[in-house]
């Protein structure tokens, strides 16, 4: 069970910093323009705190999953991180002023994924 938690806490951290990298990268000048890129960061214009946290977040992260996998099956395990998709599209959604729109076809990779992470966690019968 102690491996359940920090998968989904790893889960829970890439979610965010794959939401707080899209913040980052809207705000910050394009990484093609390199010398204007490298001085925004540098200057600490708007953007260069989410990128932080952002990849922050994906170093915590893998901290958890190599908690994770020291205490459960990596096939359990790799299943819980496709929850982070189910996050990330559900907060891109309902997050004001990200434009992203709700679509059917989406709910249904949703379901699919929903229904693969419970096939994978349901008790086998013998």
């Amino acid at each position: 069970m102690k491996g359940a938690f920090w998968a989904l806490c790893s889960v829970l951290l890439v979610s965010a910093a794959q939401l707080l990298l899209r913040d980052a990268m809207q705000a910050l000048p394009p990484v093609s323009d390199f010398l204007t890129f490298i001085s925004a960061l540098w200057h600490v214009s708007p953007g260069t705190g989410a990128l932080l946290l952002g990849l922050t977040g994906y170093v915590a992260s893998m901290g958890c999953w190599y908690l994770a996998l020291h205490r459960m099956a990596l096939s359990k395990a790799y299943a819980l991180l496709s929850l982070s998709y189910i996050m990330v599209w559900g907060a891109a959604i309902l997050l004001p002023g990200w434009g992203e729109g709700f679509s059917w076809r989406g709910l249904a990779g949703v379901g699919f994924i929903m229904l693969g992470v419970l096939v994978i966690f349901l008790p086998r019968r013998e």
